[in-house]
């Protein structure tokens, strides 16, 4: 469960596995902007959103799928021309390595494909010039295998995997909002995802070192591509922090 105030409440379980509700964080903004339009960020881990908090102020919800829908009707209702799904994805394109930037043609989802919006994602591309253009796939839980993403990238095209988009996405059609999709390699193709990099994170999005070191006292086995895993992470905060300020500047240029 959550707080109203969108913290993790206190004895709650992590999950083990993927999150019941993969879009933990929301933030609007820009903080300085006096414009009367603005933009919704979503995130699904807490160090994602630390990253983009430094430009977008945390909302608070109560999480649910419902009430995330709620949420943004209401704040396209009150102002928000734009929602934006942001954070780490899975390479799925072997051509992708960890801290490589992708901006979203399109969101590839179990059902339907969504387009994100041109002329945003244009801007986000001349910003960012070694970022790459290309579909996102959308999953329901993690593709830890790499004969499974192998399999999604050649029936899908998509060069990158994310639990978030797909939803986000669908919520910006549902209230005609302007939509991107800002994604960055954590872990590239060929890797292996350990499942205790998983079970360490909270269904808030929150990450515990503590149970990831308990976990690993379990499975020892996986403490060599966790340890590769760490190292991914940090080109893929360098390239978030970029991210992140492109993505401010961005809202301003387009005139949402």
């Amino acid at each position: 469960m959550r707080s109203s105030n969108g913290s993790c409440r206190p004895g709650l379980t992590p999950f083990a596995g993927f999150p019941d509700m993969p879009v933990t964080r929301l933030l609007r903004g820009p903080r300085t902007t006096v414009q009367t339009s603005w933009a919704v960020i979503c995130a699904a881990l807490a160090l994602e959103a630390e990253i983009v908090e430094r430009q977008f102020e945390r909302e608070a919800w109560e999480s649910g799928a419902a009430d995330l829908s709620d949420f943004i009707g209401r704040a396209a209702r009150d102002g928000c021309r734009g929602i934006v799904s942001f954070g780490l994805a899975g390479g799925l394109s072997p051509s992708l390595r960890s801290g490589d930037i992708v901006v979203g043609s399109e969101i590839i989802g179990q059902r339907e494909s969504n387009p994100t919006d041109d002329l945003w994602s244009a801007w986000l591309l001349s910003a960012i010039p070694t970022a790459v253009y290309g579909p996102v796939a959308g999953v329901d839980q993690p593709i830890l295998a790499d004969i499974s993403r192998r399999e999604l990238w050649r029936r899908s095209g998509a060069l990158v995997a994310d639990m978030e988009s797909h939803i986000v996405a669908r919520l910006a059609t549902a209230h005609a909002l302007r939509f991107v999709a800002l994604r960055v390699v954590v872990d590239a193709a060929g890797c292996n995802v350990p499942q205790v990099a998983l079970a360490c994170a909270s269904s808030c999005g929150e990450t515990s070192g503590w149970r990831l070191s308990r976990l690993l006292l379990g499975r020892p086995s996986d403490t060599l591509d966790v340890i590769r895993l760490c190292a991914d992470w940090r080109p893929a905060r360098k390239a978030l922090l970029l991210c992140s300020n492109v993505l401010l500047a961005s809202v301003h240029a387009v005139e949402l």
